[in-house]
């Protein structure tokens, strides 16, 4: 197979994939921007650094250091130091240290105004010993433990944007206002935070139940990670997506937990009927009906105080909009009793809440039938605080600073910017 790069090609190689006929001279080709056959699909610019001529040494013990950096917070507001959680996994042994998060800043004047945008840096670093198996290791085979881990974290601590990108409680943009009347000039800072979800930080508790899920490789939940992706949907605005992924997630958390009940005593007359009548049950008829031969919990009787009461009617909602959202691509439900209702004001907030309750209430069950729950001792529904704003109204939360002012001596319309109105 030739290294060059069919220019004929229809469709342009992926980096990274060996066998598509890119190398790593074609990959810095591109970079330099001097490759006649470059892809036209293209994310932006790879960066690479080189190391220091003397590196300093980092730890006094004999190993190896693999740090990686991350573009997005992990919160943790516990300030003392965490024990290392040795992880081994796959026949590769680690020790993976708690997690240092800070914002930065820019460095580059982008802007007018001397506001800049909230960007964060995670630093996650793993230790192999020499002595560890495994040693030496390789930073991909490395990686793939943390990135295990990472998943562990958002799924536990409902930090929904770990992995991606810069987000969390960063604002949703930030700005300076500036009025211009002749010489005399105003400024004033904001920030908009839009509707977000407050999330707790990551506590010391949750550290060693993280740790046992990701030496046992214990799969991340589908449905929380996908309720993660429903509180990112929800952070950028689409009502829409949340909708389809709310309701994604609780027919995957409620469909897994029935069949796990039933596999228990799988002879008994409920567990039976069920398998009978599995596929054509409707979601109401899983929630409220399906429980009931297979002796689980009410869902209509199981409260959590300060959280939705009426949490199953609130999913039977949720899962009408949900049908509507995946086949239509609309928030609305089409009721032939009540007719059709749109998505209203505060029901995303409720469905959210709801879920919460649900993971709850299955909890509950896992431990009811002595079923296997990976990290059960860790209770994530208090992980949410509150919910800002709504993407139906655009609003959200919005801070300013007071305004400062300048009278410029000199030519009033000096400007270290081009006037829109010239060619």
């Amino acid at each position: 197979m030739s290294d060059v790069q069919d220019p004929d090609s229809p469709c342009p190689p992926e980096i990274g994939q060996p066998e598509t006929g890119v190398s790593s001279e074609d990959l810095l080709r591109i970079v330099r921007g001097d490759d006649p056959n470059r892809p036209p699909i293209w994310n932006g610019l790879p960066r690479m650094t080189t190391p220091p001529d003397t590196p300093t040494k980092p730890m006094s013990e004999n190993g190896q250091l693999f740090e990686f950096l991350f573009p997005y917070p992990i919160h943790i507001f516990d300030s003392t130091d965490w024990p290392p959680l040795r992880i081994a996994q796959d026949g590769t042994e680690i020790f993976l240290l708690k997690p240092i998060s800070t914002p930065v800043t820019a460095t580059e004047q982008l802007a007018v105004g001397n506001e800049s945008p909230d960007l964060f840096c995670s630093n996650v670093r793993a230790v192999v010993l020499k002595t560890f198996q495994g040693f030496p290791a390789t930073h991909d085979r490395v990686f793939e433990i943390v990135r295990h881990a990472l998943q562990w974290m958002r799924v536990l601590s409902r930090q929904f944007w770990i992995g991606t990108g810069a987000a969390g409680v960063a604002a949703a943009s930030r700005g300076s206002a500036f009025n211009v009347d002749g010489a005399f000039v105003t400024q004033m800072n904001y920030a908009l935070y839009g509707s977000t979800v407050l999330v707790r930080a990551l506590p010391l508790r949750f550290w060693e139940p993280l740790g046992h899920c990701v030496a046992s490789g214990a799969p991340v939940p589908v449905s929380e990670s996908i309720y993660c992706d429903a509180l990112a949907s929800f952070a950028s605005g689409d009502s829409v997506r949340c909708l389809v992924e709310l309701g994604v997630a609780v027919e995957i958390e409620l469909t897994k937990l029935l069949d796990e009940i039933a596999a228990v005593s799988p002879d008994a007359n409920g567990a039976a009927k069920y398998h009978r009548e599995k596929r054509d049950l409707t979601f109401k008829q899983r929630l409220l009906t399906a429980t009931a031969w297979l002796h689980a919990t009410n869902p209509k009787q199981f409260v959590i105080p300060d959280m939705p009461a009426d949490w199953a009617e609130q999913l039977l909602s949720l899962y009408k909009f949900r049908s509507t959202a995946a086949h239509e691509g609309r928030a609305v439900i089409t009721d032939s009793e009540t007719g059709p209702r749109p998505l209203a004001a505060g029901d995303l907030q409720s469905f959210i809440f709801s879920t919460e309750v649900l993971y709850r209430w299955a909890s509950a069950q896992r431990l009811k039938f002595r079923l296997p729950a990976p990290a059960a001792s860790v209770d994530r529904s208090s992980q949410i605080i509150a919910i800002l704003g709504d993407p139906l109204d655009r609003r959200g939360l919005v801070i300013g600073t007071s305004e400062s002012s300048n009278a410029i001596e000199g030519d009033p319309s000096a400007s270290t910017l081009p006037s829109p109105y010239e060619s």
